[in-house]
């Protein structure tokens, strides 16, 4: 059993709340994924003494100083329950938002950093100053796919008391999450093979995660085959983004929950 965060971990999303930096950011600047970043400030994910000194150096204090900040409240009350069903305004920076709609627009080779930067409303230094290239956006967005459906898909996982609920609360939480986040998901489905291959692995362990832990649940339901079954659900879940973008994300996601769970006989 691993050890407990400790304090100063604990409070490193208040120290970086008040410092006025994004999660993001604050990834980027210590080279870690956002979930990643996630993981670390719920104290999910363990982090080292010398990456928490990072941290700190980059939210301008101590780890010393983090030890000793005290909640008004208690951690587990300070950090709200999260719901797998609810996705919220995404705070995304101007050159990424942009990069996202010319990617939806004209497609990963159409889009050029000059027509990102100017629809961002930026300058084209500006952009480069943040993403040293277009491929760099790119991978932006698959981090940024990968880790809020890994945030749902494993809250969602957990909501159940049967394989067969927390397989179906899967893939209503892929299809929901293709519905509500439209845009990046038809990026991920149609531009993995433009991802560089410095990040393609990276890339890939991501997506595969997610077919794993459905693999995992269709495997405790008694499917025959897991292995297909699984990638057959997240790819149907998936394609939810190519439907149309007026339905209600909700309605579509729970009819496609009821289809993967014919898929896996039940």
């Amino acid at each position: 059993m691993s050890d407990p965060p400790t304090q100063a971990q604990l409070m490193i999303r208040p120290a970086r709340e008040l410092s006025g930096i994004s999660m993001r950011e604050l990834a980027r600047r210590i080279g870690v994924s956002v979930g990643t970043m996630s993981g670390i400030e719920t104290g999910k994910t363990m982090v080292s003494a010398e990456r928490l000194t990072t941290i700190a150096t980059e939210l301008g204090t101590t780890v010393e100083s983090l030890a000793e900040i005290v909640s008004p409240t208690r951690v587990d009350d300070a950090v709200p329950a999260f719901d797998w069903r609810v996705f919220p305004d995404r705070d995304l920076d101007p050159a990424l938002a942009a990069a996202i709609r010319c990617f939806v627009g004209v497609g990963y080779h159409g889009a050029t950093m000059r027509t990102i930067a100017a629809e961002a409303g930026l300058s084209a230094a500006g952009v480069y100053h943040h993403y040293p290239s277009k491929q760099s956006l790119l991978t932006a967005v698959f981090d940024l796919a990968y880790a809020e459906l890994a945030a749902h898909t494993d809250a969602a996982a957990a909501d159940a008391d049967s394989p067969t609920v927390s397989f179906g609360n899967v893939c209503e939480a892929v299809a929901l999450f293709a519905a509500t986040r439209r845009d990046v998901m038809l990026i991920v489905l149609a531009d993995q093979a433009n991802v560089d291959p410095t990040d393609k692995a990276r890339v890939q362990s991501a997506s595969d995660r997610l077919v794993r832990n459905v693999e995992r649940l269709v495997d405790e339901i008694g499917v025959d085959d897991p292995s297909a079954t699984a990638r057959a659900v997240v790819d149907l879940c998936g394609s939810v983004c190519r439907l149309d973008p007026t339905a209600d994300p909700t309605t579509v996601a729970r009819l496609y929950r009821q289809f993967g769970l014919r898929l896996a006989g039940e």
